[in-house]
């Protein structure tokens, strides 16, 4: 009786000193909740990721992406691009004030990538849409666009031009019937420097096609005339050679199937439509497919295109990208290759001899399976000696898709590779991309979806504008910190997952307790337990978590992280955090009143478990 009775004391007085030990702590436990209440609500409801307006670093050749303008309209043309001979940026695009007020805005950056000079042009147009921006052999920017004269008005094609700053040079014209809707047109500049037209007007898949080609100098419009029945899809561009080479679509034998055609303009004014088949594409209600547009390198043109399209109405849809190439010279019918591209924001970059002002690239890997990626709005660079494509991607940012933009490069015919473009917090989209005459890269895309509010990015290889853009400013260490933070707090979502990291190791610690009783941790079997205990849950971790080690510490909360540190942070975070917990393990063997392994093991589990789950909090959703 007498030892129940000091047994029952025992008990009782341990479960005191408890009680006593967390009424004490209770103050500090309620200010960390009201610590962490607000960080909690505001990840949980807050955006998935706060970042600067800045982009961050996307490829060693680009510069960071910067906001040049907002209140962009539209969903199929961004804001065309182009530089001029004194390394001027224009840039042209569509604005919405309400539903039925309508224009378009002219924005001009200096070298160095700064605003020089911003306004509206004033159009009497409405609903503005799928803007092209040319600049003249006569040294004006041509801006061609669809719209309509009244709200009920049949949507036609315009044109005017503007001065090297910005100004109206000559008013809007009417290019199409004022009858006949014109909802598709494509635009070429020769070599002799007339600049070509084609369009298309009438409902349905047939329709018939007309062009036009304006002078240099005062406008005068040649040659205009219809040269094709039945027809759609214009696609016209100046090849290497000089030559015009003309694209269009006609039915095919299936209402499933669009028959890509093919010429090659001889002289300046095509006289009618007669062209080589190329090869079948998708079209009908169950598909929504983009492009084909056309680029070219100094042997070969290709056609890229993407396609979305679902199997039943029940079904996600599937994106797909595809090309084709064939020699210049020798148009014979081609075959449909897809690619695919990986869903990392952060890919490996090897060197690359090119004849643009980028010396890295992301080798391709050849054909891959559909659905990895979602590819969009592909746009061609007028390029000689290497064929460019600009087109936005679905990546993962950390955890979450994010939509950027990707530069696709074209030579001997195949895909060569590619670049990650840009890399923002927005959903990125409606690129275009050109080259200026030292061979430096530019490129607007606009960030953010319809209806909500978009704005209009650059970015680009050119030295000047990366010197001033490229640093880590104060808003990008605020910004990482409070992702972090806030990254910090999913890890809570992960707690079932600690739990089998710890469970096998206290299942060891509670038996291997029993056998060394009050002793405890001391001498070498009570040591060599606590390390035994620390080796089975380390083990347990790796194996219920081993893409753990994939992943690469504030990563997804910092993305200025230089690749060089990835590595090192991969090796060197989880040896951190061990560390800790042994540090917080050998304070409590010191300063507790009992020795016991269940106890010492089980304060370096915690403290190894929490700071896993703030550490590798965004990680841990991926797994």
């Amino acid at each position: 009786m007498p030892g129940k009775v000091s047994t029952a004391t025992s008990i009782h007085s341990v479960a005191g000193g408890l009680r006593s030990r967390l009424r004490g702590c209770l103050p500090w436990i309620i200010l960390v909740l009201l610590g962490l209440g607000p960080l909690l609500v505001c990840a949980l409801m807050g955006p998935p990721e706060a970042g600067s307006e800045l982009g961050q670093k996307a490829a060693p050749d680009w510069s960071r992406g910067t906001p040049v303008g907002a209140e962009f309209y539209g969903s199929d043309s961004g804001a065309p691009i182009v530089v001029d001979d004194e390394r001027r940026v224009h840039l042209v695009w569509a604005l919405r004030f309400t539903a039925l007020e309508h224009d378009l805005r002219y924005l001009r950056l200096d070298e160095q990538g700064l605003v020089e000079d911003e306004h509206d042009l004033n159009l009497s147009l409405f609903q503005p849409r799928s803007v092209q921006l040319v600049l003249g052999s006569d040294g004006l920017l041509h801006v061609f666009l669809l719209a309509s004269s009244e709200p009920d008005a049949p949507s036609g094609l315009y044109h005017f031009s503007l001065t090297g700053d910005g100004r109206l040079s000559a008013e809007s014209t009417l290019l199409s019937s004022e009858t006949d809707p014109c909802f598709e047109y494509d635009v070429a500049v020769s070599l002799s420097g007339l600049t070509h037209v084609f369009w298309t007007e009438g409902a349905g898949a047939e329709r018939d096609m007309y062009y036009l080609a304006l002078a240099p100098g005062p406008e005068t419009v040649i040659a205009s005339r219809l040269i094709g029945r039945g027809v759609s899809s214009p696609a016209v561009a100046t090849g290497p050679d000089g030559a015009l080479h003309l694209f269009w679509e006609e039915p095919g034998d299936d209402e499933d199937i669009a028959v890509l055609y093919y010429m090659v303009v001889a002289g300046d004014v095509p006289e009618s439509l007669s062209g080589l088949r190329l090869l079948d594409l998708p079209m009908g209600r169950r598909f929504f497919r983009r492009g084909p547009v056309v680029a070219f390198d100094a042997e070969y043109a290709y056609l890229v295109w993407t396609v979305e399209y679902r199997r039943d109405m029940a079904a996600p849809a599937i994106s797909e990208g595809w090309y084709g190439s064939f020699p210049l010279g020798s148009p014979l019918s081609i075959s449909a290759r897809p690619f695919s591209l990986p869903m990392d924001e952060k890919p490996m970059y090897e060197p690359h001899d090119s004849p643009y002002s980028y010396e890295y690239l992301v080798p391709s890997r050849g054909e891959a399976e559909f659905g990895s990626e979602r590819v969009t709005s592909p746009s061609p660079l007028a390029s000689r000696e290497e064929a460019m494509v600009t087109s936005g991607m679905t990546m993962f940012r950390g955890a979450s898709p994010e939509h950027q933009i990707v530069n696709l490069v074209f030579a001997d015919g195949g895909l060569l590779g590619y670049q990650v473009a840009c890399n923002t917090t927005h959903w990125s989209r409606l690129s275009n991309l050109v080259v200026d005459r030292d061979g430096d890269l530019h490129l607007s895309w606009v960030d953010g979806l319809e209806p909500g509010p978009s704005v209009v990015y650059y970015a680009t290889t050119a030295q000047a504008v990366r010197e001033r853009v490229d640093g880590v400013t104060r808003d990008d260490l605020l910004f990482a910190a409070l992702n972090t933070a806030f990254g910090a707090v999913f890890g809570v979502s992960a707690l079932p997952l600690a739990i089998a990291w710890v469970l096998p190791a206290l299942i060891w610690a509670f038996l291997a307790d029993r056998f060394l009783g009050r002793q405890g941790v001391v001498g070498t079997k009570g040591y060599a337990a606590l390390i035994l205990a620390v080796v089975i849950y380390e083990a347990s971790k790796l194996y219920f978590s081993a893409a753990l080690l994939a992943y690469v510490p504030f990563s997804a909360s910092v993305p200025f992280l230089p690749a060089g540190l990835h590595a090192s942070l991969r090796a060197l975070v989880p040896l951190a955090i061990a560390g800790v917990a042994a540090l917080g393990a050998w304070v409590a063997l010191r300063r507790s009143e009992t020795r016991s392994l269940l106890a010492v093991s089980s304060v370096f589990m915690l403290i190894d478990v929490f700071l896993t789950l703030i550490v590798y909090g965004p990680g841990l959703a991926m797994l």
